[in-house]
């Protein structure tokens, strides 16, 4: 059977499982892409619906009224501001343009990283973080990084796929020592609004210290419009003017660009959102611990979990959970990352015993050893 766009690299292939198991999407329990369990925000139908209207036209594609509504709600100016087709999409457009000869991505990544990197043809190497970190980078990293004389620096904050926060020290170094080196900064903060107040609001700041600094932020998983598709990019505003031609004409839609509006003014589900995640995370943490999991402590809506090496692995884990309709994610895939380290989104109570209902026989599967 013909694959179309490359085999799939993420979680969230809750379509093709639907398939697979010839069961409804809503059927399917899908802990493989991390997103807000409490759905969109009540009300987005009804704005989606009034933007339908607009739909005959082409896009605004300055998205205006987004950026500038998200220019009140960071504190910055609109002309910092990029939106996109989701990150990815701006992952695309900045390996295009940064045409360097030696990038350097902190390990474990997304991986859509490297891919876009290689599709770019982009020379690449990574610096592999440790597991007994936290999978976060110390001072000791950075100096190992340094001496790979960088071009660029790519990396994730959440850490990716461990939900760890990078402290807001290593951070700063980064940032000073890159800019007096002339070094671009590319930081994935796709998870970022998960986090507190103190985390999510470096970036302005620090875009001002260094005019090489791109910072991506998702809409898509806070607020639970992964089929809408919206992220964008962060910088010095001269430095967007140079990129923003290599994005694509009329990347976020209308109804996409509504929905942004929308969300941003929902004041009351993001503070639900962030103390509900807590609640559920600490919850799903214990639970997942009993099982002897062991997941990693992080502050996004994400846990990275061990399983025991004399187990089967997390692919043959993930694979028994979907015959359940439990989706679940292998995270061999991210460099650094190994065959029994296993990736599942944060839900809620109710959702966690559907969850460990299917992952106590997974679990316990005899496995031949070779």
């Amino acid at each position: 059977m013909a694959v179309f766009g490359g085999d799939a690299v993420h979680g969230g292939d809750i379509w093709g499982w639907s398939r697979r198991l010839n069961k409804p999407v809503d059927e399917i329990l899908d802990l493989s892409a991390s997103l807000n369990p409490l759905g969109p925000p009540p009300g987005l139908d009804q704005a989606i619906a009034r933007a339908m209207s607009g739909i005959c036209h082409y896009p605004d594609r300055l998205s205006y009224e987004f950026r500038e509504t998200l220019a009140g709600k960071l504190g910055t100016s609109a002309t910092c501001l990029l939106p996109g087709n989701g990150s990815t999409a701006l992952i695309r457009m900045i390996a295009r343009a940064l045409d360097l000869k030696n990038i350097v991505l902190l390990a474990p990544a997304f991986g859509e990283m490297a891919r876009s990197l290689a599709i770019a043809g982009r020379h690449f190497h990574y610096l592999l973080t440790r597991e007994q970190d936290g999978f976060v980078p110390t001072f000791h990293d950075l100096e190992n990084l340094w001496d790979m004389e960088p071009s660029a620096v790519i990396f994730s904050n959440p850490t990716t796929p461990a939900g760890t926060l990078i402290p807001r020290d290593i951070l700063d170094s980064i940032i000073e020592r890159a800019a007096r080196r002339r070094v671009w900064v590319v930081v994935d903060e796709a998870f970022i609004d998960f986090a507190d107040e103190q985390a999510r609001s470096w970036a302005c700041e620090a875009m001002k210290r260094h005019k090489r600094l791109l910072v991506l932020r998702s809409l898509t998983k806070f607020f639970c419009i992964a089929g809408l598709r919206l992220g964008y990019a962060m910088a010095d505003a001269d430095t967007l003017s140079d990129f923003a031609p290599l994005g694509q004409p009329w990347s976020v839609n209308t109804l996409a660009q509504a929905a942004g509006v929308f969300c941003l003014g929902q004041d009351e589900y993001v503070q639900k959102t962030r103390e509900s995640m807590d609640r559920w995370r600490r919850e799903q943490t214990a639970a997942l611990d009993e099982l002897g999991l062991g997941p990693m402590r992080g502050v996004a809506n994400y846990l990275l979990c061990r399983l025991p090496g004399d187990g089967p692995t997390a692919a043959q884990v993930a694979a028994h959970t979907a015959q359940q309709g439990v989706l679940v994610r292998p995270a061999a895939s991210f460099v650094g990352c190994g065959e029994h380290h296993l990736r599942v989104a944060v839900t809620t109570t109710e959702e966690q015993q559907r969850l460990l209902a299917a992952l106590r026989p997974a679990l316990a599967q005899k496995v031949d050893r070779v």
